[in-house]
């Protein structure tokens, strides 16, 4: 990698980190300054402005993400296997986030509600991405006889994230990791009872 990649590398990624842990607004170009050691000219000679950065920081969070995703469902082989394995994905980010600050995903999603409409189009994708993915594993699971077919696969992917997100921002919001391990609790027993043939 050339000097001038790799100085791009440093300020998206200094940047992931600063936007997902005090989002858009909270976080200056003098604070991305200070965390990667250079001058605005030096920033500037890699992006136009702090949108470009933020764009190109969430990019870069969003495939930190994938790839954790990717590691460990790759391994799986059924659709069973799989939705226990999006579970322990969320409750890794609570243990080892891919990004310091929580879910980059939904932090960003929430954070640029009204102040940052394609950072936020790019999350609500993202946030799309992932609940499609999950309807598809259900509708596999369906479909192999592994889940029941009754199984209503829009309204439980809703449930997974909202119930899985929900507990990581409790656990980060309370510092106790004990609100993640209530929700996988709950999320276990509803499979085994409502889900599981």
């Amino acid at each position: 990698m050339r000097k001038g990649e790799a100085t791009r590398e440093v300020i998206i990624q200094k940047s992931a980190e600063l936007f997902n842990k005090f989002g858009y607004d909270g976080c200056s170009l003098k604070d991305i300054m200070d965390a990667t050691n250079l001058k605005k000219g030096g920033i500037y000679n890699h992006f136009n402005n702090k949108d470009e950065i933020a764009l190109a920081a969430f990019d870069y969070s969003y495939k930190k993400v994938l790839s954790r995703f990717r590691q460990r469902l790759d391994k799986d082989r059924t659709a069973r296997q799989k939705l226990n394995s999006i579970i322990e994905v969320f409750e890794s980010f609570c243990y080892d986030p891919v990004i310091s600050g929580g879910c980059p995903i939904f932090n960003s999603a929430i954070d640029s509600i009204d102040s940052h409409p394609v950072l936020r189009a790019k999350a609500v994708e993202a946030v799309n991405t992932l609940h499609q993915y999950i309807i598809i594993k259900l509708e596999e699971g369906k479909k192999s006889g592994e889940f029941k077919p009754e199984v209503k696969s829009e309204e439980l992917a809703t449930l997974f994230m909202s119930t899985l997100e929900g507990a990581l921002i409790m656990s980060r919001a309370c510092q106790q990791n004990k609100h993640m391990t209530f929700a996988v609790r709950f999320l276990r027993n509803y499979m085994e009872n409502e889900i599981f043939s």
